[in-house]
């Protein structure tokens, strides 16, 4: 069987996730449709091929003629016999069956919804809003959740010293290491950690991983607390991993997608959760995490002094968390795509 797949980026998810699919299935050929020009990776795998084309255009007429002519030229040329899309989109014009992989809803089309054979899901939050918006039937759509990343582990506290010294003056910190959906976002971050310092008057920092911008520095210039709060912006993910596992805890109040991801890296390296009650995580994690009832900063800003005034409980969440990490590998997600392939194909 010839499976084409048209990834967004080839991130450490999707990579990993085909090298066990290529392992695990080496009578099936594997085609990666991509832009991206670092393809030595996958030179070692046999049934791997990729087809390295250009980046797809912002102009409506030319990503309709991409998706609905030259996909559809590629597919035949290589005589796929199951198309997988990672673009919120698939050919309307391929008489292949095809899976669409759903990461941001809003940019999902009714016409390319109708048209897949399966879609694909993070989490059932994005599976009930599918349903009601689309009336779709629920044994189309499957639900994939994200693996954490395998280089956040647990580190010494030597290794956490070194960490804070770059980052952090040495002190302790709350770090947010997921996205922003919207600039008030940011506000009420920092209100929450506001509520929290003046509680507390710690020397606590919070992290920031992502981007200045010129809101973010206008936000902080009026700030009460703004030397003790830092942007990283890094692309080194090992770097990355010694961040999230020197934090006192991780905080993800906003409810996106990427927060998943963010939670599963933080729990995987031993760093406790705060997020949002009935939130994405709190659908996957359980009690192995602490939620506030609403988004109100107050009461944000209760639970991360919660977590620092209760050392018992922060433990008892790390171990908790470590255990809930441990449920969602690649290896699972790779099973679970793979038993999707099967069922578009039935």
């Amino acid at each position: 069987m010839n499976i084409a797949v048209y990834p967004l980026v080839l991130d450490d998810f999707i990579v990993e996730t085909f090298f066990l699919l290529a392992g695990k299935h080496p009578e099936h050929r594997f085609i990666i449709i991509t832009d991206h020009k670092k393809r030595d990776q996958f030179s070692f795998y046999s049934n791997i091929e990729i087809i390295l084309v250009k980046p797809l255009s912002k102009n409506a007429l030319l990503k309709k003629i991409w998706w609905d002519i030259r996909l559809s030229v590629i597919l035949k040329k290589v005589k796929a016999d199951l198309f997988i899309s990672f673009h919120n989109a698939c050919s309307l014009t391929a008489i292949i069956p095809q899976i669409m992989v759903i990461q941001k809803l809003e940019k999902a089309k009714k016409n390319h919804i109708k048209k897949a054979q399966l879609l694909v899901v993070p989490n059932k939050v994005a599976k009930k809003k599918l349903i009601e918006k689309f009336e779709i039937r629920e044994k189309k759509i499957a639900v994939i959740y994200p693996s954490a990343n395998k280089m956040c582990v647990p580190i010494n506290e030597r290794e956490k010293v070194v960490v804070k010294n770059k980052y952090s003056e040495g002190k302790e910190f709350f770090l947010f290491n997921s996205i922003f959906p919207g600039q008030k976002d940011f506000i009420d971050l920092l209100k929450s950690f506001s509520h929290f310092k003046k509680r507390q008057q710690s020397n606590f920092k919070l992290l920031v991983i992502a981007s200045s911008s010129s809101f973010f520095e206008m936000s902080l210039e009026s700030y009460k607390y703004r030397n003790d709060v830092r942007f990283i912006d890094i692309k080194d993910k090992t770097e990355e991993a010694l961040i999230i596992a020197s934090g006192y805890a991780v905080v993800l109040p906003f409810n996106a997608n990427e927060d998943m991801i963010a939670a599963l890296n933080a729990t995987r390296a031993g760093v406790p959760v705060i997020a949002v009650k009935n939130s994405i995580i709190s659908e996957a994690f359980g009690d192995a995490a602490l939620y506030s009832e609403t988004e109100v900063t107050k009461d944000i800003g209760e639970k991360m002094m919660q977590v620092y005034t209760d050392e018992n409980y922060r433990t008892r969440l790390i171990e908790k968390g470590k255990q809930v990490a441990g449920e969602y590998t690649s290896e699972k997600a790779a099973e679970q795509l793979w038993q999707s392939i099967i069922k578009a194909l039935e």
